[in-house]
């Protein structure tokens, strides 16, 4: 475990925040999906729009999105009480929710870890500890590291499978030990699970709810990642029953209520689609195969067979350069990634996401294999 320490990668956060995209690159930097909305849930925006329905929802959300939310969540996790759900702004309306709810005791944050945990953590000066997030299986979670902060007095641990940024997904028996862990403490776990639907070997990554950690978990989800709709900012946090009037508190007081129009398209989403996430599991296992064999020995992992989500976490220390130097040499070739300082205090990688068609993908891979090269 590492403890509080000034903001290593604040620097690399706010460029990655601030930078605009640069006209003809090719933007693997960020998570946007390259599949577009899909016409039945442009044409319910459309309807909407002509039917007058844009005024403000119950705070929480549309009744018959919330009961569509927890269906969905029950298919892959057990039961879920449509009263646990809150439609968000976003999948990072749900995660600020639950850290503002859950945090006052201090955040354990996976390293690496999608890095808006640890600016809005440390923006509402909460403690911060960090564990070592490691690879697809049971031993996802670094359970000792986790121990000795829960034993400091931190009280959420931020779970984040499939990860991101190095695609690997947690086993059932990982999120129960998690489960079994958190419980001695009388701590809770926020389980970011923006990629759930997007398996690479098929179904769905296990969540702390599918193994007897519903009083324990807030389990945030977005329709961006499942549905191509991003830029409609929908998202759901199912929450522990102790933590609902909070968490509406929060919620209701910060944002009012998601947009109606997201809210609309996000229901018709989960009652026409809800296999998309299989379709995009497909595609996205197909472009790690062609970037592994592209870029061979920058990966973890040479097959996608139990990874998930839609990134490469590229392992470029053998170079001798910096994350953030690569990544500027790469934007002047027309190819645009994350430094690796984004997502973790240790430096020496560089994440790209899998979201562009192929023929670009497959420029971008013979870009970076020579910038590396060349290193």
């Amino acid at each position: 475990m590492t403890s509080p320490t000034p903001t290593s990668g604040s620097d690399a956060v706010a460029r990655m925040m601030t930078t605009s995209t640069v006209a003809g690159a090719i933007d693997l930097a960020i998570g946007e999906p390259d599949q577009p909305l899909p016409q039945e849930l442009a044409d319910a925006a459309a309807r909407a729009f002509r039917d007058g329905r844009t005024g403000y929802t119950p705070k929480l959300g549309l009744p018959e999105l919330r009961a569509l939310i927890a269906a969905d969540t029950t298919s892959s996790s057990g039961r879920v009480p449509v009263e646990d759900v809150v439609v968000t702004v976003g999948g990072t309306g749900a995660v600020a929710v639950a850290l503002i709810v859950g945090g006052t005791a201090g955040v354990v944050i996976p390293d690496p870890a999608w890095p808006n945990d640890l600016v809005l953590a440390e923006q509402l000066g909460l403690p911060v500890a960090r564990y070592r997030q490691g690879p697809s299986g049971d031993d996802f979670f670094a359970l000792d590291e986790i121990e000795q902060a829960l034993r400091a007095g931190f009280r959420l641990v931020v779970a984040n499978s499939p990860s991101n940024p190095t695609g690997a997904v947690a086993s059932a028996a990982a999120m129960a030990a998690l489960v079994a862990l958190v419980e001695r403490y009388d701590a809770r776990i926020l389980s970011d699970e923006a990629y759930e639907s997007i398996v690479f070997d098929g179904g769905r990554a296990a969540s702390p709810l599918d193994v007897g950690g519903r009083d324990v978990t807030f389990a945030a989800r977005t329709f961006s990642k499942r549905f191509s709709m991003t830029g409609l900012r929908l998202g759901s946090l199912v929450a522990p029953a102790e933590a609902r009037l909070a968490v509406a508190a929060v919620h209701g007081t910060t944002v009012g209520c998601a947009p109606i129009t997201a809210q609309i398209v996000g229901a018709t989403a989960l009652e026409r689609l809800p296999d998309r996430g299989t379709e995009l599991s497909a595609i996205y296992r197909a472009r790690y195969e062609n970037a592994a064999a592209a870029l061979p020995g920058r990966l973890a992992s040479v097959t996608p067979s139990g990874l998930g989500g839609f990134y490469l976490w590229l392992d470029v220390r053998d170079t001798g350069r910096s994350g953030a130097a690569l990544a500027d040499e790469l934007a002047a070739r027309g190819v645009l990634v994350s430094a690796g300082t984004v997502y973790s205090p240790e430096d020496g990688f560089l994440r790209a996401s899998l979201t562009a068609p192929d023929g670009a993908l497959a420029t971008a891979w013979q870009t970076i294999d020579e910038v590396l090269g060349a290193s």
